[in-house]
């Protein structure tokens, strides 16, 4: 074949499918009254589902799993032990979350007046595309003003951190412990090795790399 990795992966995923059976959902499992669920998802125990949630077709959430007020989960989505989705976050269609990601928690806005910080409410929230996957103990900050936005066909690895108001491009790839400021915006297809960073502010054109531990200011 032209491209052997690419053809090994698919033949991998058509041994190793992931489980269709669709479990229901545990009585010890907390769904607040107002939500929305399709029938056929599956929520394990110790789950919490807030106010005005939807949840849609073949939505998988492991115990543990936090779902604030306002949130929407697309189809097919997998909530690995332990995700937190502060309220309004949005996640698209087959995003997978792995354990102890957080998505939508303040962004790291202050200013300080003299004498104190003064925190500045962030007021925004967090929009995820399709076909997302964020690894282990990743976390996404909800935006400022406007949201932070993650496109569709994102890999970020785990242990990264996604400031406020950034914005990352369809089919970018981010390895562990990157850094992301607020405000940055990373194009399409680029790839970002580990322990890379990105100020506030800054804008990566399409197809860009950065190798490990660098620095785009």
């Amino acid at each position: 074949v032209e491209r052997p990795k690419v053809a090994f992966a698919r033949l991998l995923a058509l041994f190793h499918p992931r489980s269709a059976e669709v479990q229901g959902i545990s009585p010890l499992a907390h769904i607040s009254e107002g939500s929305r669920l399709s029938e056929d998802v599956t929520i394990f125990p110790f789950v919490f589902v807030g106010d005005e949630v939807v949840i849609e077709k073949g939505v998988t959430l492991f115990s543990g799993v936090h779902v604030g007020n306002h949130c929407v989960i697309g189809r097919g989505c997998v909530l690995h032990p332990n995700v937190t989705l502060y309220e309004n976050v949005s996640l698209g269609e087959r995003v997978i979350l792995h354990s102890s990601t957080v998505i939508g928690a303040d962004g790291f806005g202050y200013v300080f007046d003299g004498k104190t910080q003064v925190k500045i409410p962030q007021t925004g929230t967090v929009t995820i595309g399709d076909d997302v996957e964020i690894g282990a103990n990743t976390t996404i900050d909800r935006g400022a003003i406007g949201d932070t936005v993650i496109e569709n066909g994102v890999r970020l690895d785990n242990l990264i951190q996604i400031a406020h108001n950034a914005r990352i491009g369809e089919h970018t790839a981010i390895a562990a412990m990157v850094g992301v400021s607020g405000s940055a915006i990373i194009g399409k297809r680029c790839l970002l090795a580990g322990q890379s960073g990105v100020v506030g502010h800054v804008v990566i054109c399409d197809d860009v790399i950065l190798g490990a531990r660098a620095v785009a200011t």
